[in-house]
């Protein structure tokens, strides 16, 4: 059976920077009775134990956080983000067998939450349950689903939580998926409400991240994007996400991928290297799909066959360079 590589993603990197954020916009019961000034500890370590020869269906973005409740009593917070956008029907059996292995391996009291991103309305899984015999078995947890944000933009434009903003960013995502135009219009409107909510400098970088990734646009949109971004960072002396910051977007995008498939088929030649940092935005996104599906190195070649690099004009065309001063 061939091993799946880790479906890494935005979701990781925005949980690690506004993990009490999201409980707090997700789950505010649950982080009520937190502990928060005790602070919190990202178990990674632990769940890759857990996980690491679970054949449980396919890889989401998980996270396992140690924080400590006001009554004093440590917990190990299991969150779970469907991230991949369609109904799984073995989801609630995986969430099971990991609450359970985290129980079993390392006798530690485990709270399970669940951020579903799909668009599937009526899949709702809220609890694993399974009888026979007279033995009965049942797991419940807390379930958050994105698309019940949709009828409440005023709400998200109003909160001064992060995760407001990331939730907005993967709604426009949905709606404008075959309207660049659109997409465009409202990812700027996006980026520029970062700067009016009055966020501090790591916050706006962390969140325009995120909307980076997700709102993905073709190239021409992209370069008319990033033209008005500097233009108003100049204007309002707000040098935020410079060029280079957005350069290094770009290449972690790209080092992310090179990862995964290097992972899975071991070492690329400097050529295939070159080639994957050179696509535009729009065909990493693409090659971010595809290699969930490639089984071999052959398909991963044809993938990059298919896609050639267009060919620069002699009169400019500059050396690339991959660094990031």
């Amino acid at each position: 059976m061939t091993n799946q590589p880790d479906y890494d993603s935005p979701w990781k990197d925005v949980l690690d920077l506004f993990f009490e954020g999201a409980m707090e916009f997700f789950f505010p019961q649950a982080h009520a009775q937190i502990d928060w000034a005790r602070g919190y500890e990202f178990l990674d370590k632990e769940l890759q134990k857990i996980t690491a020869d679970a054949a449980i269906g396919r890889r989401v973005v998980d996270k396992l956080v140690k924080v400590w409740l006001k009554t004093g009593q440590e917990l190990w917070v299991l969150l779970h983000i469907e991230v991949q956008g369609q109904r799984e029907t073995d989801f609630t059996w995986r969430v099971l067998v990991y609450h359970f292995r985290i129980l079993n391996r390392f006798a530690a009291p485990v709270a399970t939450f669940v951020i579903l991103t799909d668009e599937d309305e009526s899949w709702r899984p809220s609890e694993y349950h399974a009888e026979l015999l007279g033995t009965e078995l049942r797991l419940k947890f807390s379930t958050a689903k994105l698309l019940d944000y949709d009828n409440r933009w005023k709400e998200l434009e109003q909160s001064d939580n992060p995760f407001a903003v990331v939730v907005q960013a993967h709604l426009i995502a949905l709606r404008t998926r075959h309207d660049p135009q659109e997409r465009l219009q409202l990812k700027w409107q996006l980026t520029r409400r970062l700067f009016e909510r009055g966020f501090d400098k790591r916050v706006i970088i962390g969140l325009y991240r995120f909307l980076d990734w997700v709102l993905t646009l073709p190239e021409n949109l992209d370069v008319e994007f990033k033209d008005k971004l500097t233009v108003y960072e100049e204007e309002h002396k707000m040098k935020y996400v410079t060029s280079i910051e957005r350069l290094g977007i770009k290449k972690g995008y790209a080092e992310i991928i090179l990862r995964q498939l290097q992972r899975r088929f071991g070492p690329l030649d400097a050529a295939a290297q070159t080639h994957i940092h050179a696509l535009p935005s729009e065909q990493i996104e693409e090659l971010s799909d595809a290699l969930l599906d490639f089984t071999t190195r052959a398909e991963m070649e044809i993938w990059l066959q298919q896609h050639p690099l267009p060919s620069p004009s002699p009169a400019n065309a500059p050396a690339i360079d991959h660094s990031v001063n």
